[in-house]
């Protein structure tokens, strides 16, 4: 493992600002957030997000699926219920494995999940950040492809309507 080359605290150097950084250097690894007991790894290359989890609440792929209309609550249930049974297989692998879903349909509901933590990891006002170089993302096939202007652009964007609710 990498030692970290950039650390901080969030209420000094936003996740925006440090993302920004990454992206002038055209910097490839893994950036760690935690606050709190939640921890967030965004994974970039070439200075470009390319993936993203948390341990925090965010939102599951089974709820964007279901949100979307492409699959019934209760077979997303089916599935969770089933993948207990099947430790390390993944509920979008399960669902096309299945035919309940097409590949293309999972892949857009992966990138909206990842999408959405990202933008809930830009709005951290508080907690510590490092950055691990060289770090990549093993065994992800569905992997972001954005801008990480328009990335940060949206995000705001999604914060300001929250906001005015």
């Amino acid at each position: 493992m990498n030692a970290a080359v950039l650390e901080g605290e969030l209420q000094h150097f936003f996740a925006t600002e440090v993302l920004q950084l990454l992206g002038l250097a055209r910097a490839t690894g893994r950036l760690e957030l935690a606050r709190g007991e939640e921890r967030a790894d965004l994974y970039v290359e070439d200075g470009r997000p390319v993936f993203a989890r948390t341990t925090g609440v965010s939102v599951r792929l089974g709820d964007v699926l279901v949100h979307r209309g492409d699959i019934r609550p209760e077979a997303v249930e089916f599935a969770l219920a089933m993948q207990k049974d099947q430790p390390g297989e993944r509920l979008g692998e399960m669902l096309v494995k299945s035919g309940a879903l097409s590949p293309e349909q999972v892949k857009i509901a992966v990138i909206e999940v990842q999408r959405r933590i990202l933008y809930g990891v830009l709005l951290w006002q508080e907690g510590r950040f490092r950055f691990l170089p060289g770090e990549r993302v093993e065994a992800e096939d569905i992997q972001l492809d954005l801008e990480l202007d328009r990335l940060i652009l949206e995000g705001l964007r999604i914060a300001d309507q929250a906001r005015s609710r």
